[in-house]
């Protein structure tokens, strides 16, 4: 830099030189903070549906009750036949009474999708019948997920396949 009537400073030329250098590196930085945002969210919802899962499974054992969880609409519905949502809910069934133990409304652009909308866990430890819950992201930035869940009522995850979460 040279000195100009003794103040020191940039000439107008490094200041626009200076900007498109971090223009540049924040445009190649967003991508990958975009898709870090995105696999969080799915890995995020991923561990609290499974949470939800152990628990209920872990109730109904514990109370002797019929634990269930279903999709669910935006006001806590269970959806009868239908196969994907971004919300769903668990419960104990006590005498025909529902007893609420979670639920939970997705992210902006997540979708739940699973081979059946409602599951069942028998106080004796297994599941009505095996699902699979897949965690799918809407903008397909970041890899689904699955839980299965298996007919003695054991739940683990896995990747899913992209097809997965094609309706």
């Amino acid at each position: 830099m040279r000195k100009r009537n003794g103040c020191r400073g940039v000439t107008l030329i490094e200041l626009c030189f200076g900007i498109a250098v971090v223009a540049t590196l924040a445009t190649l930085a967003v991508p990958g903070f975009r898709s870090a945002l995105r696999n969080s969210a799915v890995r995020g919802a991923l561990f609290e549906l499974s949470s939800a899962l152990h628990a209920t499974r872990a109730s109904s054992i514990i109370e002797g009750r019929t634990g269930v969880f279903c999709l669910c609409d935006g006001i806590g519905n269970c959806l009868p036949g239908k196969d994907s949502s971004n919300a769903w809910k668990a419960w104990l069934d006590i005498g025909g009474q529902p007893r609420a133990l979670a639920a939970q409304t997705l992210s902006p652009g997540l979708v739940l999708r699973a081979t059946r909308p409602r599951l069942s866990f028998w106080p004796d430890a297994r599941a009505a019948s095996p699902v699979t819950l897949t965690i799918c992201d809407t903008q397909q930035v970041a890899r689904p997920r699955s839980i299965i869940i298996s007919q003695t009522g054991r739940i683990r995850l896995a990747d899913a396949d992209a097809a997965d979460c094609r309706a």
